[in-house]
């Protein structure tokens, strides 16, 4: 099975739960009494290098690192034992390697739980490094898009479909909404090779699971990623509000939304303002109240405003809550009671600091302000969070629902302030129609575009779709197999027309265009093999130095015949801007 998601804390996070689940099966299956047979399961973490080592000896090294350091960090994301939560790191550095739950060589890798009487104290189902995972395909693959970019790079990735073990059956893409625009654009080119990958030996592809809460136009977003017709589930019943599978509850609490415009005041004073009122709102609330409004979430759209808030957080916020309250009943707000969810904290103090939200109020280590941006808008789920302040209106209702939905989930009432700036005509108009907006959120909804067979897509990205077939297709995978497509010709060619059928699905008008295309970079390709031949060379698939020729290079670097991406989200080029005044 293989699982995909579009942001890495949303695919760690699900990532440890998922361990659970196999972790129990593998329980099952090594019963004496199976209630399961078969082979082993396990999970597998395949995402970037920034998050997890793509090699033993990178693994290795960093354990070294945390063996010598004064406090360990998960830099393995498994942060405890699946089955009994034993950390897997100490808190404090010690003599004893029993007390890691990592073993390491130069040519192994290993999760254990430390706990001596744990079931899975020899070793754990969990794969995170990539040399792993090739030598040992996981039963479940958990990774972000970006990740499948490295096929057309990686000699050994194409075991995770095929070949010596059975390629995935079940295809699972969450939050499909953020497949869209140039993210999506570009995975839809990247899944016509993923799924014919997955079919290439059988005669059915694999089952496409893809769940959302917020989307319009759910099937042309299908058709455009995977070439498929799309089955709603649970499909719609007589009543809008009632199906066999869900009915409202009336009795859980929901959201209470709240416009805020400021105006002939500065949006950064009033955001000061605003945000210290609702920080001391809860010294107002009976005691056990209190802990369910005590942590407010600052949700942000640009890192620009989250300094800016974060900053204030330091100085402005603080002044202006020692003048709200009676003596005695005034909040303080210190700095470590101030934390930031954002690309700028390291990827092994995420789930701490998701642990530190959990904290209720009279724990000194509780967190009293989390300033965040669009991170926290998909998968991050914190029971007792439900105070949120909305700094701007988002640009997608998409994002607005789904941002605002990480508070108030678990039975205590919501409460999202949505403060609107005065000078932004945007901000304005919602602020004019907030209550009609409002009672019809879901109406709002944009539709997605996604065109992974247009012309600017086929440029970036329709050579790697080829590559990767080829390469773990035809099984010419190492990195001096490019130019033996001399011998497989054939092949080459069914393999573009694999591309051809995908695209005629998915997008009909284009195929004619798509068959061009890959007959020009079929000749191109086999012409290149032929100099190669002819020079006495081998013909690399990635750059193998300057007395060799290779197929791929990186953009804007010499060398190579085709630029291929490392990540589905370097879409664009960059460039440098120079500015001159009008006497230059």
């Amino acid at each position: 099975m293989l699982s995909r998601y579009t942001l890495s804390l949303l695919t760690t996070q699900q990532f440890q739960r998922a361990a659970t689940t196999i972790c129990a099966l593998e329980y099952l299956r090594l019963e004496e009494d199976p209630v399961i047979p078969g082979g082993p399961f396990s999970i597998g973490l395949w995402v970037g290098g920034g998050t997890t080592p793509n090699k033993y000896a990178e693994a290795h090294e960093m354990f070294r690192q945390q063996r010598e350091a004064a406090r360990p960090k998960d830099v393995f994301i498994l942060d405890r034992c699946p089955w009994c939560g034993t950390q897997i790191m100490p808190t404090a550095k010690s003599p004893d390697i029993g007390d890691y739950g990592v073993r390491t060589t130069e040519t192994s890798f290993r999760f254990l739980c430390p706990r001596s009487d744990c079931h899975f104290h020899e070793r754990l189902p969990v794969a995170v490094v990539d040399e792993h995972l090739y030598a040992d395909p996981p039963t479940f693959v958990l990774g972000t898009v970006d990740k499948f970019a490295r096929l057309a790079w990686e000699p050994d990735a194409g075991r995770l479909f095929g070949g010596e073990c059975l390629p995935p059956s079940l295809v699972i893409q969450d939050e499909l909404h953020l497949l869209t625009g140039p993210l999506g654009t570009t995975a839809g080119l990247y899944e016509a090779a993923v799924l014919e990958l997955c079919s290439w030996s059988e005669a059915r592809g694999p089952k496409v699971v893809a769940s959302t809460a917020t989307i319009r136009r759910a099937s042309e977003q299908i058709r455009g990623l995977y070439g498929r017709d799309v089955q709603l589930f649970p499909s719609a019943g007589l009543d809008a509000h009632y199906s066999y599978f869900a009915e409202p509850d009336h009795t859980v609490p929901g959201r209470k939304y709240v416009g805020v415009m400021a105006q002939g005041h500065t949006a950064g004073r009033a955001t000061a303002v605003t945000a210290a009122a609702m920080l001391h709102a809860p010294m107002e609330l009976h005691e056990e109240h209190r802990d369910d409004y005590w942590t407010l979430v600052a949700y942000h759209h640009s890192m620009r405003e989250l300094g800016r808030t974060r900053t204030a957080a330091g100085d402005e916020i603080p002044a202006h809550l020692r003048g709200l309250g009676s003596p005695g009943r005034r909040r303080e707000l210190t700095e470590r009671q101030v934390e930031e969810l954002s690309s700028n904290l390291d990827r092994s103090e995420q789930p701490k600091l998701l642990d530190r939200l959990e904290l209720s109020c009279e724990d000194p280590d509780s967190v009293s302000m989390v300033v965040c941006t669009n991170m926290l808008s998909v998968g991050v789920d914190v029971k007792r969070l439900a105070l949120m302040l909305m700094l701007g209106q988002p640009k997608a209702t998409a994002e607005y629902i789904q941002a605002s939905s990480r508070v108030g989930r678990h039975g205590v009432p919501g409460l999202v302030v949505t403060f609107l700036n005065a000078t932004r005509s945007r901000d304005r108009s919602h602020y004019e129609t907030f209550g009609t907006f409002h009672q019809a959120l879901y109406q709002h909804v944009e539709p997605t575009s996604v065109t992974p067979w247009s012309i600017p897509s086929r440029r970036r990205a329709l050579h790697a779709a080829l590559v990767i077939l080829v390469r773990h297709g035809l099984g010419l995978s190492a990195d001096d197999q490019a130019g033996d497509v001399l011998h497989h010709a054939g092949e080459l060619a069914e393999a573009a027309s694999r591309l051809v059928r995908c695209a005629a699905k998915a997008d009909p008008s284009a195929a004619g265009e798509v068959r061009a295309d890959l007959d020009g970079l079929r000749r191109a390709w086999l012409d290149a093999a032929e100099q190669a031949r002819q020079a006495g060379k081998r013909l690399y698939y990635k750059p193998a130095g300057k007395a060799q020729e290779s197929l791929l290079k990186n953009f804007d670097r010499p060398g190579g015949m085709w630029e291929a991406q490392h990540s589905m989200r370097s879409v664009d080029r960059e460039c440098q801007v120079i500015v001159k005044g009008a006497g230059e």
